[in-house]
């Protein structure tokens, strides 16, 4: 059974992540759906408030879709917005999302879970019925080995108004034990061996990260981290049987599954690059100063560019910042920047990995 080629990354739609996707190539937009996590105003610790009302902080959204990801798909979870939540008008922030994205013609998918609130799951229902584009269905292992849980996919898809075959379902492991990996390959083969809704559904992906919630304990100058959901899906497209379903890939691209959410006037990191080569991360990093911290990335670029792993310039437009910063020819920028660097680079290489594992 052949690998999909298609390859789904999960990005919480900061400045850093859309102008990534705008600088994809277009052979890497066609093999790329992100999943994207729709963030909540950032919170003002010293007026102990949000920055920005809900209003606010979506009313950009459509547009910055339009603008970074125009005519793609992308399927779309508002599951870190607190389910009390309402517009100023009184709708759900989903509903006020894909009102807005369905007014510009956008492709997007809504996102929903089997424990998302009442209110959520009726706006889900509005949506699907408006669209027509299905679910996404986004489970997590332990849920997926429930011997109840094809009931309660099945009822929740009749509640919405969606047909089985038109259901994307994301199994996402989060961040789990990754060693050992025989044991965590049979139980995920276990469940996409199942059938019901694996077999049936429009489509499958594993998503999973091991990217750390923090770079400190890694050495000043260069150091690698395994890219070690990249290792397990190779292993496991290895290792599943020819009847059974073999799912695509997606990932946390360059970070991890919890994201810092205390203040950040007390949460600056050191300056550092991650770059994506294979099966793993190199990552450049200096030691935080009082002040000019950018002035650390030519020399962090120069270390990556000299390690033996740089794809070269021409590979994404990520690597090409990267080179051009090393010579001086772009700015040193600043984190904002940094993500965009890092994540562009990111998805280039896994649909170029994705490519030559499943041969197309």
């Amino acid at each position: 059974m052949a690998i999909p080629n298609y390859y789904v990354p999960l990005l919480r739609w900061r400045a850093g992540e859309y102008r990534a996707l705008k600088r994809l190539s277009d052979a890497c937009r066609q093999r790329t759906v992100p999943l994207i996590e729709v963030l909540p105003p950032d919170y003002d610790f010293a007026l102990r408030q949000p920055k920005k009302h809900i209003d606010e902080q979506l009313k950009p959204f459509a547009k910055q879709i339009e603008d970074h990801w125009p005519g793609r798909p992308a399927l779309v979870d508002g599951v870190q917005i607190d389910p009390p939540t309402r517009m100023g008008d009184g709708r759900h922030p989903l509903a006020f999302i894909f009102d807005e994205a369905r007014a510009k013609g956008l492709n997007l998918v809504p996102v929903t879970a089997l424990d998302r609130d009442a209110s959520y799951q009726q706006s889900v229902q509005g949506i699907i019925a408006a669209d027509g584009r299905g679910v996404g269905l986004r489970c997590g292992l332990e849920e997926a080995l429930d011997p109840d849980f094809e009931a309660n996919v099945r009822g929740l898809l009749a509640q919405l108004g969606c047909p089985a075959d038109a259901v994307d379902i994301l199994l996402d492991l989060g961040n789990p034990k990754f060693d050992p990996q025989d044991p965590l390959i049979a139980i995920i083969t276990s469940v996409l061996a199942s059938g019901g809704i694996f077999a049936s559904a429009k489509s499958v992906t594993m998503l999973a990260t091991s990217f750390p919630d923090s770079l400190t304990t890694l050495q000043y100058g260069l150091d690698f981290l395994p890219r070690r959901e990249w290792l397990l899906y190779k292993a496991l497209m290895a290792a599943l049987p020819d009847p059974v379903r073999r799912p695509g890939f997606g990932d946390y691209a360059v970070a991890a599954v919890e994201f810092p959410k205390g203040d950040m006037r007390f949460m600056r990191g050191s300056p550092n690059v991650r770059y994506a080569v294979d099966d793993a991360w190199l990552v450049a990093k200096a030691k935080r100063q009082k002040s000019n911290n950018h002035h650390a990335y030519p020399g962090l670029c120069g270390a990556l560019v000299a390690s033996g792993r740089f794809a070269g310039s021409a590979f994404s437009e990520g690597s090409k910042y990267i080179d051009g910063c090393r010579l001086g020819t772009e700015k040193m920028g600043n984190p904002t920047t940094w993500k965009w660097v890092a994540t562009n680079h990111h998805i280039t290489k896994v649909v170029a990995d994705l490519a030559r594992l499943s041969g197309t």
